[in-house]
């Protein structure tokens, strides 16, 4: 029987198990291809004789749970699992082997290794030499450079490596997570691309999974690198079905970072912005949020307060719309149209309950029997759902201000007006992420000087102190702010004093331009012309309350609807960095592949496309993609390392 993508999709959670068990007794196609991963969890755990003990360093606690379970772990000869403190180091008896989970992370394993020096030097030898009593897991990789740092620290020959990675993580129906928060900061920050190959090998288990698609369109040296990996690699071995993708579609986070640094507009990207994501599902908290902890104690106001004053538990909402129907109901939405409908359904339900009073007792017996578990579980359902909404409406605080002022920016209305703004929202606000997030937006669509990023500076420092000072510089590795560079005096010449206008055009504004991202410059999708509402009702833009089109479900449109090869190229000509990479390996612009191609794949045959974000995509791309899919009765699937929402690109730049 032929599996649907959604199913296949799923299966991925399967195929992390499979890893983990090394392939089981089945002996079916899939499974003989999934049990070719070079390293397999329990290789690793069946490896290590003894008592073994699992240290797991937290944030990687939910990702391993759509791995395997607990007692999965035990079955392998785990006796006990912990949660990896870094104040405080866990001793160990004779008999027991210590294995630490922990991510790629250069001060992570640095911490773990100073903790490690003294227990290994006091503990007893193991009974045989060849055995070590310390293992530490690193995941995604192991790179050469934490051999030399183990070395270092006195601990080789004592300490075993090994290295663990994970694949696609389904959250959703047409949402993939690969759970690599980290791997923006190493890429974009830090300039280190070790993170990719694990990225490439996942790739590739797609493609033995659902198929080689016909062509590969990448934006940004990054996507590039992660395609010339994945050929590398070698041709992974084809399915029985054909492809399941009629292309695929990856691109940089920095090519298009507004998609990250504007507020949404829907409802389950303002959840993200308020609370904290764990591998798919958020927690919420009346005492504390993503806002509430980012901001300033004194500036807290009285909504902060009030919230704080709801004594109910910490509850948690998962988003997947198959295990929770009012999530998936209003997950894409309009945050106005889904929280009235959820305040409607909550009236809705009182009613249905009130009936209880007008039923005979037969007809009680039968209700409280079938109907009632179902809408006591729906009722608690909706009732996290309308909590959830009431924080975020208290922390957002003047939303319509901030999108007013998000359009501003986007169209570039007043430099010194915007500035003055942004300002005022540091002084009135002072909400340490949000607040730069705000310039870093400003600079990547209009550009800001190193003088007027001075002054900002010095605002910032003066309310959350001048060791953040450093953060300024981490983002201006990403490309998000001018380089920060000393204050100069004055120059004596009267011309330099003189406001000469400035013509130069960002590359954002050219790209905005060519492909009409920006509904100023035609409202819909083709450039139509047409009322804002129109167009927030008609094109991607809904997603930011009808101001933008984020550029994934641009490309994807273009991609559906080109009729053939020269098409696209006079779409894409003018668009720097794309690259079209063909199933046989070969690679050309959109312009050189128009003017050689023998055999055009446009229109593509299979209305499926697969799209991966390096360094982080948000949920108003995935509405956004979902949109287009339902327009142009294609199926697209959104997959990136993480999902994450603004305040979080920019968290990645301060240290924990």
């Amino acid at each position: 029987m032929d599996l649907t993508l959604e199913k296949r999709l799923q299966g991925f959670s399967l195929v992390a198990q499979e890893k983990a068990s090394g392939g089981g007794a089945r002996k079916t196609r899939r499974i003989s291809l999934i049990s070719r991963a070079p390293l397999q969890l329990q290789a690793i755990l069946c490896s290590i004789p003894g008592k073994k003990e699992l240290i797991l360093e937290p944030g990687l606690i939910k990702p391993l749970e759509h791995v395997c379970t607990a007692s999965w772990l035990k079955l392998k000869g785990v006796q006990r699992i912990y949660k990896h403190d870094a104040a405080e180091s866990l001793p160990r008896s004779g008999d027991e082997v210590h294995i630490y989970m922990i991510r790629s992370v250069l001060a992570t394993f640095r911490t773990l290794l100073r903790q490690l020096q003294p227990l290994a030097s006091t503990s007893s030898p193991p009974p045989d030499e060849g055995l070590k009593m310390y293992h530490i897991v690193c995941v995604p990789g192991c790179y050469s450079y934490f051999q030399t740092l183990l070395e270092q620290a006195g601990l080789w020959g004592l300490v075993q490596l090994h290295h663990y990675s994970w694949d696609f993580v389904h959250f959703d129906q047409g949402v993939l997570s690969l759970e690599l928060p980290n791997l923006y900061e190493c890429v974009y920050l830090q300039g280190d691309t070790s993170p990719l190959p694990s990225v490439a090998q996942s790739l590739r288990l797609l493609q033995m999974i659902c198929g080689h698609a016909p062509l590969i369109l990448t934006f940004g040296s990054h996507s590039a690198q992660v395609v010339r990996m994945l050929q590398a690699l070698g041709r992974a071995p084809e399915p029985t079905n054909p492809s399941e993708y009629g292309g695929w579609l990856i691109i940089d986070r920095d090519k298009d970072y507004p998609s990250s640094l504007l507020t949404p507009a829907i409802y389950a990207g303002l959840l993200l912005e308020v609370f904290q994501q764990r591998s798919g599902e958020i927690l919420v908290d009346n005492a504390k949020n993503k806002i509430s902890e980012q901001r300033v104690e004194l500036l807290q106001g009285g909504s902060a307060r009030k919230v704080q004053g709801q004594p109910t538990k910490p509850c948690s909402i998962r988003l997947n719309s198959a295990s929770d129907e009012i999530y998936g109901d209003n997950r894409y939405k309009h945050f106005a149209q889904a929280s009235s409908l959820i305040r409607a359904q909550v009236k809705a339900l009182g009613l249905e309950l009130q009936k209880l009073n007008d039923m005979r007792l037969e007809e009680m017996h039968d209700y409280v029997a079938r109907k009632l578990p179902k809408v006591t579980e729906l009722k608690a359902k909706v009732l996290r759902h309308l909590n959830a909404s009431e924080i975020v409406i208290q922390m957002m605080g003047n939303f319509r201000r901030l999108q007013g002022l998000e359009e501003d920016i986007l169209n570039n209305v007043s430099r010194k007006k915007l500035l003055a703004e942004i300002d005022e929202l540091l002084t009135t606000d002072g909400q340490r992420f949000n607040t730069l997030r705000l310039l870093c937006l400003l600079h990547h669509c209009a550009g800001v000087a190193p003088e007027e990023l001075q002054a900002f500076a010095r605002n910032y420092c003066n309310l959350f102190g001048h060791q953040e000072l450093g953060v300024l510089q981490g983002l201006a590795q990403a490309g998000l702010l001018p380089q920060l560079v000393p204050e100069k005096k004055a120059p004596t010449k009267l011309l330099s004093n003189l406001p000469l206008p400035k013509f130069q055009q960002t590359e954002f504004q050219a790209n905005a331009n060519r492909l009409r991202l920006l509904t100023s410059f035609g409202d819909g999708q083709d450039g139509s012309g047409g009322s804002k509402s129109q167009a927030s009702q008609a094109c991607p833009s809904f997603v930011f309350n009808g101001t933008y089109i984020p550029l994934v479900a641009q490309l994807c449109s273009i991609l559906l609807k080109s009729n053939n090869a020269e098409e696209l190229a006079t779409r894409l000509t003018m668009i720097e960095g794309l690259q079209l990479h063909l199933d046989g390996g070969a690679t050309a612009t959109p312009k050189a592949y128009a003017a050689q191609a023998k055999q055009d794949v446009f229109p593509l045959k299979v209305r499926n496309l697969f799209v991966f974000v390096v360094g982080g995509a948000s949920y108003a791309e995935v509405a956004a993609c979902d949109f287009v899919a339902k327009l142009t009765g294609a199926q697209i699937t959104v997959a990136s390392d993480s999902l994450m929402a603004g305040s979080d690109l920019i968290a990645s730049a301060f240290p924990r």
